[in-house]
């Protein structure tokens, strides 16, 4: 096990043997990829030298078989810069230096997240940066971006225009290859003029099958939740997006049918979501509970305590959430949108919520008729379960990424 930034021997300095670089954020970083990399790196560095590149080198973890080095080091590290590279990138700023490391330096890219205007703001706009995210726009959408990035400055600006324009395109133009997770997310990059494409699905953290042993009333108990009541669950990041404004109707008009019905959203709320005024407008105060941010180990604890997990998304950006696979593998069965990359799980692992008008009474009439099956519920779980565990282990994953460096490192 190497150390965190201490160099790997390099069997044959001249670069003839040569291994690989990822830019990628890793743990403590707050973000589902930093977790995915951790596992998946490892299992990489089996067969040649890895060296992970974060913009945070403080507190991170030693890696298995992988030398971590921060940004200013691997600069200093020439012999590095002819190695392939693998940019993991996705859209928040803890994959900045990713970000800007696949438009600098052509790699094979994980592009675990289609849209990226939100990256593109936070780097540009919320650093007081008008001219730079104008300039984005441009170089994306050429005059008609200028022109949106002109009305926004005017104050004029739909939030759908950030899915509308994902803002990936200048990745894509310089990627020798791109690994996606999905057919949905494939089918939002896609382009005859476009790198390569390979679908690598997420794969299941090896996290899950150490907590097989774990029952749900043990799981409850630890959590001081109620022991009998049915159990909704929400996992991750509580943005507008997840549409929990959505699952907050559907468990109002359970209230009179399924009077101890609680529903836990565990992770942190985000504050574009008003999360306590609905609470109040709904009068669900004594019926949700938020946990705040939780480690990847608390989100297990939290799905076997769990009855339904209600992964919902709108706009469906194309990202592929690393925490509803670990329920999924974990055999804790769902509700997912009829639309997006969840809906690729086989007939009869998930549950679908057709798009439509009337959400909100259709998503409750399914919930109801799920809480009210437990053999359903049970069955539809160890599907799921044994789905992933087949088909989307690590080994299949680190065996894809050998493949795709193969091909296009």
């Amino acid at each position: 096990m190497s150390r965190a930034g201490a160099p790997l021997s390099d069997p044959n300095p001249d670069g003839a043997e040569r291994g690989l670089v990822v830019f990628t954020p890793l743990p403590p970083a707050r973000s589902g990829v930093a977790s995915y990399a951790a596992e998946l790196l490892p299992a990489l560095a089996r067969d040649r030298p890895v060296v992970a590149v974060v913009a945070q080198h403080q507190g991170v973890e030693p890696l298995p078989g992988v030398e971590v080095l921060p940004l200013l080091a691997y600069r200093q590290r020439p012999a590095l810069h002819g190695w392939p590279h693998l940019h993991q990138v996705g859209n928040s700023l803890d994959h900045a230096h990713a970000y800007a490391a696949a438009l600098s330096r052509p790699g094979i890219v994980t592009l675990h997240d289609p849209v990226l205007h939100h990256l593109v703001e936070a780097l540009t706009l919320a650093r007081g940066n008008a001219a730079a995210y104008e300039a984005a726009l441009v170089a994306e959408h050429g005059e008609a971006g200028r022109r949106i990035a002109r009305q926004r400055a005017a104050g004029l600006f739909d939030p759908m225009l950030r899915f509308l324009l994902p803002m990936h395109r200048q990745v894509l133009r310089r990627a020798r290859g791109v690994i996606l997770h999905s057919r949905f997310a494939a089918g939002r990059v896609q382009r005859p003029d476009g790198p390569p494409l390979r679908i690598v699905p997420h794969h299941l953290s090896p996290d899950v099958a150490r907590l097989d042993g774990l029952g749900q009333a043990e799981a409850r108990a630890r959590l001081a939740l109620p022991a009998a009541a049915p159990i909704l669950l929400s996992l991750g990041h509580a943005t507008p997006a997840k549409r929990i404004d959505l699952v907050l109707e559907a468990v109002a008009r359970l209230a009179a049918e399924i009077p101890d019905l609680l529903y836990v959203i565990a992770g942190a709320p985000d504050p574009a979501l008003d999360l306590a005024g609905l609470l109040d407008r709904l009068g669900l105060r004594d019926r949700v509970r938020v946990t705040g941010w939780l480690s990847d180990a608390d989100f297990l604890w939290q799905a076997r305590a769990a009855d339904l997990l209600v992964n919902l998304r709108h706009p469906q950006a194309g990202e592929s959430s690393g925490a509803l696979v670990r329920a999924f593998g974990m055999g804790l069965p769902a509700v997912v949108d009829a639309v997006g990359p969840a809906a690729e799980m086989p007939e009869g692992t998930v549950a679908r919520l057709a798009p439509g008008p009337e959400a909100a009474p259709r998503l409750a009439a399914l919930l109801a008729a799920l809480l009210r099956d437990p053999p359903r519920r049970a069955a539809q779980g160890a599907a799921a379960r044994e789905h992933l565990r087949r088909h989307c282990n690590l080994e299949a994953s680190a065996r894809a990424y050998r493949a795709a460096i193969a091909a296009w490192g």
